[in-house]
């Protein structure tokens, strides 16, 4: 049931993803839900190791259990043998002391006779009741192998079920690893041919680009962007969004998430209140670029503003201030 409940939430994430306006939440939500994945495949590996080794132990356990019973229905069988020997051989002797009794016809003799007699009665039925009780123990022996292999084979047959369910859900998370895995390095050949594509930027300190492993962020300052206090896109810089969008047109699967940031300097004008508003014109300007100005795919695209709490780096001077006011572009991965 897990299972089938993971892959229902990576199905509704990717299917939002790639359908409408994604978030870095939702994003952060479906990493934390493939890092999930990783940990219950190794939980499920060792509950896979344990019962095998449960198993195994119970197995050679109805082994000795079975061997056991062969061995004392062999030792019951034996005796009942060497009883049978002992009976014989003093059943010669009687005869023989008989044969000899009989040669002589005192009364005497005919009292040891009569003696004789009961006791060979008295032997006898000490031997059947011997052989019924031996009868009965193996009869009773078979009934318990007969009961410890058919539960043997019901045990087998349950097994081996768990362990095929076992293995489907093994099968399940190493595909969904698997797929998370192609995803990442598909996201990082991205990078290096966005990288190539925007050579000419970068060298010129226009544009930063940042490789993470879930997610690659190509970074303008606001400077280059905006005048300041304002949210409409400098001529000069539609240039370097136009490059950008380009380069993005190639890998048309992955969604872009466009996020505004200001340093911690408030703002309180008619337009924009505070932070707040300015960030989010700005992102949305920069969006309204690439869906207008560009043919990028408005489904792809999304824009949140996050005002000042997300610094890069402490608002301790106008250098790191600066670095803090920018328009991150997310590429995220399939």
């Amino acid at each position: 049931m897990k299972i089938i409940k993971l892959l229902a939430i990576c199905i509704v994430v990717f299917s939002f993803i790639s359908g409408c306006v994604v978030t870095k939440r939702s994003y952060t939500n479906l990493l934390n839900e493939l890092t999930a994945v990783d940990i219950e495949k190794h939980d499920i590996e060792k509950k896979f190791e344990k019962s095998r080794a449960k198993n195994e132990k119970k197995i050679s356990e109805q082994k000795n259990k079975i061997s056991n019973l062969d061995q004392e229905l062999k030792d019951l069988q034996a005796k009942s043998d060497d009883d049978k020997n002992v009976a014989a051989s003093r059943q010669e002797e009687l005869t023989e002391s008989l044969e000899v009794l009989k040669e002589q016809s005192s009364e005497e003799t005919k009292k040891l006779l009569a003696q004789i007699s009961e006791l060979q009665k008295k032997y006898d039925q000490n031997i059947t009741e011997k052989n019924e009780t031996i009868d009965t123990l193996k009869e009773d022996h078979r009934n318990k192998i007969e009961s410890l292999n058919n539960e043997f084979d019901r045990e087998k047959q349950s097994n081996k079920i768990m362990v095929e369910d076992l293995k489907e859900q093994l099968e399940t998370l190493e595909a969904l690893t698997s797929e998370q895995e192609k995803s990442l390095n598909a996201l990082a050949d991205q990078a290096d041919q966005i990288e190539k594509q925007l050579k000419e930027e970068i060298e010129k300190g226009e544009i930063t680009l940042k490789r993470y492993k879930t997610k690659t962020i190509i970074n303008i300052d606001n400077s280059i962007l905006f005048d300041s206090g304002t949210a409409y896109l400098k001529q000069s810089v539609k240039k370097s969004l136009s490059k950008i969008a380009k380069a993005l047109s190639d890998f048309p699967d992955n969604s872009i998430q466009i996020e505004g940031h200001t340093d911690d300097v408030p703002i309180n004008t008619k337009v924009f209140p505070s932070n707040w508003e300015l960030s989010s014109a700005r992102a949305l300007a920069v969006l309204r670029f690439f869906a207008d100005g560009t043919g990028l795919d408005p489904r792809r695209l999304s824009a949140v503003g996050l005002g000042e709490y997300h610094p890069l780096v402490p608002n301790n001077s106008k250098a790191n201030k600066r670095l803090n006011r920018r328009v991150d572009i997310v590429i995220l991965p399939k």
